[in-house]
């Protein structure tokens, strides 16, 4: 039997292309805590998780320090008994950073049980699908009319044919005016999604909403607080505008929620608040039962393998951020990504790097 020895845990800040500007978030860095989950096999399975600053960083690591007594000597491969017995010895704790770090010991162990397989993952979820489209992410925050036009330029120049922007400046009419002048830069054709980050009021979103989408909005992401279920019933029932919410929602049973309450069209999970990609297979049966769209936030390396599982989703979200910290990152090409055929997730850390980042 496969056994778990050690859980080995570290943090680092990392550069941006372009400084995240939102309505709950300025930064030039991101924040990581990374996990290797160590076997007596030979065999380390690997994962990340965002912390947003070195003081979440600390909280998350003394979660997995917690973990750690709960998870060694277990069989990694045996993950649905060691998700359990992490949830119920979490339970007294409530959710949040706990859930990051049980989140990012589950991911770890997927990664370790493709690996034992010498399968990559996407193979193990039953997938068929070896690339993907995506959206370009990274780029197009709170800035002006003028450097939103320029880096939405060099997406479409890349190859893009879908983008999101930020929305929630302190002028409603500065948000509409940089869509138009990014839609007059890049056409018709290509999609541009439109994200909140919880920083509009239901009236506020009701007035905004259709002035976005004559503008050719795709889609309007989470544009009230993300537990405002009655809020989202009300944006739903009153306009005909793709809603997108779900990454800051925790559990099955948010979503289950939200689903019954019609909260949604679009649902973007985020591994690190549903429990990893055990949480991901609970959720993503109810989402197929509703017939709503799908997606997953951030993750990119891992999202790839989840979303090639399912016949039909919505793009999936291209972000750079955490390209770095692997020797061989994920690439895009003319708006695609490739799904890794390597063993696992099929990355590895790039030590030197992360001897660069550390904190």
């Amino acid at each position: 039997m496969m056994k778990i020895i050690d859980l080995k845990h570290r943090a680092v800040s990392i550069p941006v292309e372009y400084p995240v500007v939102s309505c709950v978030r300025h930064s030039e860095k991101v924040v990581f805590v990374l996990l290797d989950v160590v076997t007596d096999a030979g065999i380390t399975g690997i994962s990340y998780a965002q912390a947003f600053h070195k003081y979440g960083a600390n909280a998350v690591r003394a979660c997995l320090d917690f973990f750690k007594t709960v998870v060694v000597n277990e069989d990694p491969r045996s993950i649905e008994k060691i998700w359990r017995k992490m949830w119920e010895s979490a339970k007294l704790l409530g959710q949040g950073i706990t859930t990051f770090a049980l989140s990012m010991i589950d991911m770890a162990l997927w990664d370790i049980l493709a690996k034992s397989m010498n399968q990559p993952l996407y193979r193990l979820l039953g997938g068929q699908r070896t690339s993907l489209d995506v959206y370009a992410s990274q780029g197009l925050w709170l800035v002006s009319p003028e450097v939103a036009v320029q880096q939405a330029e060099s997406f479409a120049a890349q190859g893009f044919k879908a983008m999101k922007m930020r929305l929630g400046r302190e002028n409603s009419q500065k948000d509409l005016k940089v869509l138009a002048a990014i839609r007059k830069a890049v056409g018709e054709e290509i999609e541009i999604l439109g994200d909140v980050n919880q920083g509009w009021s239901v009236k506020q979103t009701l007035e905004m909403a259709p002035k976005l989408f004559d503008l050719g909005l795709y889609w309007l992401e989470e544009p009230i607080e993300a537990n405002n279920l009655e809020g989202y019933m009300v944006l739903m029932e009153k306009l005909s505008v793709p809603i997108a919410a779900g990454e800051n929602l925790y559990g099955v049973g948010s979503f289950h929620n939200f689903l019954q309450a019609g909260g949604s069209r679009v649902y973007t999970p985020d591994l690190q608040r549903i429990g990893g990609i055990s949480g991901w297979k609970r959720i993503i049966s109810l989402l197929e039962n509703y017939n709503v769209s799908v997606s997953v936030h951030l993750f990119p390396e891992l999202a790839v393998h989840l979303l090639a599982g399912l016949n039909n989703s919505e793009k999936m979200e291209w972000m750079t951020w955490a390209g770095p910290l692997f020797r061989e990152p994920l690439e895009c090409k003319a708006g695609k990504v490739e799904v890794p055929a390597r063993p696992g997730f099929g990355m590895e850390w790039d030590e030197e790097r992360i001897k660069e980042y550390q904190i």
